[in-house]
């Protein structure tokens, strides 16, 4: 399981990061729990049209799309198994950075607040992270160096996204992850699929069990192919 403290380290982002309540019109949002706890929660979503219960979390899959609708009052997420004094479901105000177009709303463990979430919003349209491309964001707190195809990618410990798109055919390719200070000792290798097809946002933590190296992978992919087929079902 990724740990907790760990998740938190993403906590630290710049407030002007994430100021803009929800545009004027409907954007499509997708929900990406981090464990298994928050997936077996009763969550919700809650704009101008009312409230909407999110289905089928994982927290390896992104969930099905829900639109969210600007009103009065910015969009919430609902936690319904826990009320506020007046009876009525907590919730947790959802603010958007300025000119989304595919939120990708990411709900995190946070002992210290009172609902014990709290919330992250990526953008996830194609146009921004495309297919054939993996993107990482880091929450080791260290510089990490991500190497594929005798190419380095920096990968500094921010929520901000790196992104690599190798692109070119479906291939095997062999990676390897460094710690900045550490070269020539890479902490993890092996071989991933390239595919044009995919496309793998992964977070990176610290390893809680020495055994398995000193950072740990949450990776979540996506196929294009297997979306296409679940849109021509419909």
């Amino acid at each position: 399981m990724i740990p907790v403290n760990a998740a938190l380290r993403l906590l630290a982002v710049p407030a002007t990061a994430l100021i803009l309540s929800l545009q004027l019109h409907a954007l499509p949002v997708r929900v990406l729990a981090w464990d298994s706890e928050i997936a077996a929660m009763r969550l919700g979503l809650v704009d101008a049209k009312g409230s909407v219960e999110i289905e089928s979390m994982h927290p390896s899959k992104r969930t099905a799309v829900y639109q969210l609708t600007a009103g009065e009052k910015p969009a919430a997420l609902e936690i319904r198994d826990l009320k506020g004094p007046d009876g009525k479901p907590l919730t947790m105000e959802i603010k958007m950075p300025a000119a989304i177009r595919q939120p990708l709303l990411v709900i995190l463990p946070d002992q210290k607040a009172t609902t014990g979430l709290r919330l992250f919003v990526l953008e996830d349209d194609v146009g921004n992270f495309a297919w054939g491309s993996t993107r990482f964001i880091n929450a080791t707190g260290r510089k990490l160096f991500f190497g594929y195809e005798k190419k380095l990618v920096a990968l500094p410990p921010s929520w901000d996204p790196a992104q690599t798109e190798p692109g070119g055919g479906a291939r095997n390719m062999e990676v390897k992850f460094f710690f900045a200070d550490q070269p020539s000792r890479p902490f993890y290798s092996g071989v991933w699929e390239q595919n044009p097809e995919l496309r793998m946002l992964v977070f990176l933590v610290p390893g809680e069990d020495p055994r398995l190296g000193p950072v740990s992978m949450k990776m979540i992919p996506e196929d294009r192919r297997l979306l296409n087929a679940a849109a021509e079902a419909r």
